[in-house]
């Protein structure tokens, strides 16, 4: 199945050639969805699709099926409609209740999450009224689905260069954290980690040995870029947290698909596979703090978590060759959905089924990185 998703992936990057928080400009583009179970890509198109995709869909590999829809909204339109929502949300215009907002994968307009009133019963009639007040602000047509607000996640107790991500961060406010990828900003070497964590002062390990000072961040990403002492291992922490010795290799840096399935890794929580990417180009409130150009991915196996508060800022990654080396896919920043049972962790935390994450392609672009 993961051989197949790579497939998929180079099929899907061959057709829209940009990275994916770019993938608004492709005129006609609406979106798109991988199944590697199925082995299938179905595209959605607003208006004629260009000779140049058609060609390479008619030349799939074997065992590889493509699909083209139609689809009423190019994504450009939907992302300038979920923009008009975020504004709305900010300004606290009346019913302007979202919390999260973004296109459907198939062009068909927006969704829209909101949090349930628990004084009403009546269900159906809010949702209906929060799509109605939605579509009217956004002028497309959108879904709205009660979803609880996502929660900041913000240990691999004691790591040490050459640094790795999924190890335990103690931010310079003292709060609890996990630490992304490592990579280089020309000849500095860096670690990456969420903004929320804190975005000045110094970094350090559980045990409290020194990791480096911020260098920069950026709040609407909720990425922060440490400048270490010592270099990156281009490795991450895996498996549960009583396996700190396990790791594997970051092989470079991918896109993300809806229906793709990637992994976590959080100092927290540990290791967490099997997760389905379900949204992506979101935009969401967390803690308050709106941030654009979201990606969701929810558990395929209820007898797992996808994240839990304490898993901030570490990394996302999906099997570049169906194998052991896996791509860097983005930076976790929340947790919501669900809220469940918690496997072993290090202290008293909130465990979820679904997990938002900055993609890794804005990150690259916005502090010029070279992922270890």
């Amino acid at each position: 199945m993961l051989r197949r998703q790579v497939v998929l992936d180079r099929l899907a990057d061959a057709v829209t050639e940009v990275p994916e928080h770019q993938r608004a400009t492709i005129p006609g583009y609406a979106g798109h969805a991988v199944d590697p179970r199925q082995g299938r890509l179905t595209l959605y198109w607003h208006g004629v699709v260009p000779d140049r995709v058609t060609d390479l869909l008619t030349r799939t590999p074997p065992g590889i099926t493509t699909t083209v829809r139609q689809a009423p909204y190019t994504l450009g339109q939907l992302r300038a409609a979920r923009d008009r929502l975020v504004a709305a949300a900010v300004r606290g215009e009346a019913g302007a209740v979202w919390s999260s907002t973004g296109p459907a994968a198939d062009g068909t307009g927006l969704v829209v999450g909101y949090a349930p009133d628990p004084v009403r019963r009546d269900g159906a009639r809010a949702r209906e009224e929060v799509a109605v007040r939605a579509a009217e602000l956004a002028g497309v047509p959108v879904e709205a689905t009660p979803a609880a607000a996502l929660t900041a996640t913000a240990t691999r107790h004691s790591d040490a260069s050459p640094w790795s991500a999924g190890a335990e961060l103690t931010s310079p406010t003292n709060a609890f954290c996990t630490s992304g990828f490592g990579a280089w900003r020309g000849k500095v070497a860096v670690l990456l980690t969420a903004a929320h964590c804190g975005t000045s002062g110094t970094y350090k390990t559980g045990t409290g040995a020194v990791i480096g000072p911020v260098a920069t961040s950026d709040a609407g990403l909720d990425v922060t870029v440490i400048n270490i002492s010592g270099t990156p291992s281009g490795r991450f922490y895996d498996g549960a947290l009583n396996n700190s010795s396990g790791s594997r290799r970051t092989f470079g840096a991918g896109r993300n698909n809806v229906g793709d399935l990637v992994c976590t890794s959080g100092a927290m929580s540990g290791s967490h596979c099997a997760l389905k990417i379900t949204r992506t180009d979101f935009s969401a409130s967390i803690d308050g703090v709106w941030h654009s150009d979201l990606d969701n991915a929810v558990r395929t196996d209820d007898s797992t978590v996808t994240v839990a508060q304490g898993d901030s800022g570490g990394p996302v990654f999906a099997s570049v060759t169906g194998g052991d080396d896996m791509q860097a896919r983005g930076i976790m920043a929340a947790g919501g959905g669900n809220k469940v049972v918690c496997g072993e962790t290090p202290g008293p935390t909130t465990c979820y089924d679904t997990v938002a994450f900055t993609p890794i392609g804005p990150i690259i672009d916005k502090f010029t990185l070279s992922i270890a």
